[in-house]
């Protein structure tokens, strides 16, 4: 039997360090496009949360990508992860709000 894949937890330290040092993540913000406009983490993709299903597979083809979510706070990275299991996603990796996020954001 496959074991079912599933969001983790992973801090904004530990994002951090591993957005440093690993070019490959797929780091995706799942806010408005407003929002994203406003400021958002460097290197970040944008697909709003109601947009991702019609969109993320023409954007992230390796379903086995490693991608990091985030939001403002935190709760449209749990529908987007959701969302992205459901598209057969299973490196899906949920590091919460931008508003906890104490680094440089791009304005």
């Amino acid at each position: 039997m496959d074991e079912i894949a599933e969001v983790q937890r992973i801090s904004i330290e530990e994002a951090k360090q591993n957005l440093d040092t690993d070019k490959s993540i797929v780091l995706l913000d799942v806010r408005t496009k407003m929002e994203y406009a406003e400021g958002h983490i460097e290197g970040a993709i944008n697909v709003p949360v109601n947009e991702l299903e019609y969109q993320i597979e023409d954007m992230i083809s390796d379903k086995e990508q490693t991608i990091y979510l985030y939001c403002r706070s935190g709760v449209r990275t749990i529908m987007a992860g959701d969302t992205l299991l459901n598209l057969g996603y299973t490196s899906v990796y949920d590091m919460g709000g931008i508003i906890y996020w104490p680094y440089e954001i791009v304005k």
